[in-house]
């Protein structure tokens, strides 16, 4: 397996999960400045944007995680619910908490919030796909045990052979990202319509990939909280496309 530090200067380790996310928000700030004639606002309102998005998205994260999945554990032992550098984060109490923030700064500066997402998912795909990928050199959030081909060893987890999820995550994020780029660029769509698929595609695919993952809370018969959450997800998304192509 590739050792989880990328770089190491000195006494500080730059691990490949920072490295990646610190890469990502770069690039997701220069695609979002590309496009800002698309979006219709200045560098300091997208500036703005991207800051409180990506702020509260990570408190969302945070929160998603605490309510989602664990609520009892840090009830008993809430010094816990800040120690992020154990780990515990929930892309859809992201999703939430960056789609509040840019909500709100969006109203406030009049910029056309559907317009902003459209663009920010785009590169958001990528950026999750190479931070499975992270995931997946770190060894967390491992698949389920199986005897089938695909599977490895996750020597840092236990013994067992287990589905390399993370890298099933990725590819099917990959494949977000072709979509939603090919849309944007392809067609000229009503706003929202983008975001709409992106919520459809992101989490209706990984319904299916989480087969693969071992779940951090099992709900019934195979299905785990991370299914139940996307599946809500997707239908959000249905339910979003449906309203927008009705208009």
């Amino acid at each position: 397996m590739i050792d989880p530090i990328a770089i190491s200067l000195g006494p500080i380790d730059i691990y490949w999960y920072g490295l990646v996310y610190a890469l990502g928000f770069l690039f997701t700030y220069w695609f979002v400045r590309a496009n800002a004639k698309q979006i219709g606002a200045t560098k300091e309102v997208l500036e703005d944007l991207l800051f409180y998005g990506m702020l509260f998205g990570v408190l969302g994260g945070r929160l998603g995680h605490i309510l989602f999945y664990n609520l009892d554990f840090y009830l008993m032992f809430p010094a816990e619910i800040l120690r992020v550098d154990r780990g515990g984060m929930s892309i859809h109490g992201g999703i939430i908490g960056g789609a509040l923030a840019i909500y709100y700064i969006a109203k406030k500066h009049k910029v056309h919030v559907l317009k902003f997402l459209d663009i920010l998912v785009i590169p958001l795909s990528l950026v999750l796909a190479f931070g499975r990928i992270a995931n997946f050199i770190n060894q967390e959030l491992v698949g389920r045990i199986t005897s089938s081909q695909f599977g490895i060893n996750f020597s840092l987890v236990d013994d067992e052979t287990r589905y390399p999820s993370q890298i099933f995550e990725s590819i099917k994020n990959i494949i977000v990202f072709q979509i939603v780029l090919y849309l944007n660029y392809a067609k000229k769509l009503t706003p929202g319509i983008i975001s709409a698929w992106f919520l459809i595609l992101y989490n209706g695919l990984r319904f299916f990939v989480d087969f693969t993952r071992e779940p951090e809370v099992y709900l019934f018969m195979s299905i785990g909280m991370g299914q139940l959450l996307s599946l809500i997800f997707t239908i959000a998304g249905i339910y979003m496309l449906y309203k927008l192509t009705k208009k």
